[in-house]
């Protein structure tokens, strides 16, 4: 048997491996497809992608990338029980569960007819195939949720291309091959701070992903708002300097913002210099925007796993979020 030392790291390794070999998810090759023909005459008037946790994040990528891919209906991302309320006839609705049992999603699967499905098994395959839905299907590669956005990206381009056959297809996945020592060195600045991420709206959807990779893998709190909002409300709280000394302010910063948020940004940088506040900077860079976001949560991953390492937590256990799975 394993000694708790030597089982964390085994457990990191295998954290590690899932980083190192992050783009062999950006296949189609690993999917099983069933009754995608079904997709080809419905011309939705707008896609609703119904997902929690790991699997909610991947619809914020898509309708991110929405321009770059060509998708020509409106992207409409949801994290609750039910359904949203639009006013949208005739809604294409995607469910995506790396399980297949997260309640949520499945809660209003029987409610619409217009519906598609990406998970690795669990209740909404059962449902699905029951119901012969246009279903991906792929094996979990011993992966978390929060480590599987490849697999169920390409999952949901599958979708849509069979629903959209002239959308643009953006396989390309991380290209920063130094992202392993930032991520190392950004652990390094944060540990036994509590984070805040601040970003464009436009990167709302990054400094998300960092918050719930540094919640989940490095169990530390950490939260994010979007520039300029945070200016008009939560930048008071670092009057408190006692709490402020506790607090890291990361801006994600893009070339691509536009001016105005980049001046904010570069304001409120000087007047955290002035005040003594602990702030610092991460620029998400590549040629595309796919590539540019691929690499910033590459990059987030390894800076979480370093910090797990560092704080000697396990990445992979989530007993909280079991354990109310798990109460009646």
């Amino acid at each position: 048997m394993l000694q708790p030392a030597e089982r964390l790291n085994k457990i990191m390794d295998n954290f590690k491996k899932a980083i190192l070999e992050f783009n062999k998810q950006l296949s189609f090759k690993s999917l099983t497809v069933n009754n995608l023909n079904k997709l080809k005459n419905i011309n939705p008037d707008a896609v609703i992608i119904i997902g929690m946790g790991g699997s909610g994040f991947v619809g914020d990528m898509v309708s991110a990338f929405q321009k770059e891919l060509n998708i020509p209906a409106p992207i409409i991302v949801w994290k609750n029980f039910g359904l949203p309320r639009t006013q949208y006839k005739n809604p294409l609705f995607i469910f995506i569960s790396f399980s297949g049992n997260t309640e949520e999603t499945i809660s209003e699967f029987n409610g619409v007819k217009n519906k598609a499905v990406i998970c690795s098994g669990g209740l909404l395959f059962k449902m699905a195939k029951t119901q012969k839905v246009p279903t991906i299907i792929f094996k979990n590669p011993g992966i978390k949720p929060r480590q599987g956005s490849g697999i169920m990206f390409c999952g949901i381009m599958a979708i849509l291309k069979a629903t959209f056959p002239k959308i643009k297809i953006n396989r390309k996945g991380p290209s920063e091959l130094e992202s392993e020592k930032t991520g190392k060195e950004i652990a390094k600045k944060i540990k036994n701070k509590i984070i805040l991420l601040y970003s464009s709206q436009k990167n709302s959807f990054l400094a998300y992903i960092w918050k719930t990779k540094l919640n989940e893998t490095s169990k530390i709190p950490a939260f994010c708002g979007v520039i300029p909002e945070i200016c008009h409300n939560e930048i008071e709280l670092f009057e408190n300097k006692i709490l402020s000394q506790k607090i890291l302010i990361i801006f994600i910063k893009d070339d691509s913002d536009v001016i105005s948020i980049k001046k904010k940004m570069n304001k409120l940088e000087k007047i955290f210099k002035k005040n003594n506040n602990y702030f610092m900077s991460i620029k998400i860079k590549g040629k595309s925007y796919i590539e540019r976001a691929w690499n910033n949560i590459i990059l987030a991953d390894w800076a979480t796993y370093y910090l797990a390492k560092l704080n000697k937590v396990d990445p992979s256990v989530t007993k909280l979020i079991d354990l109310l799975k798990s109460t009646k």
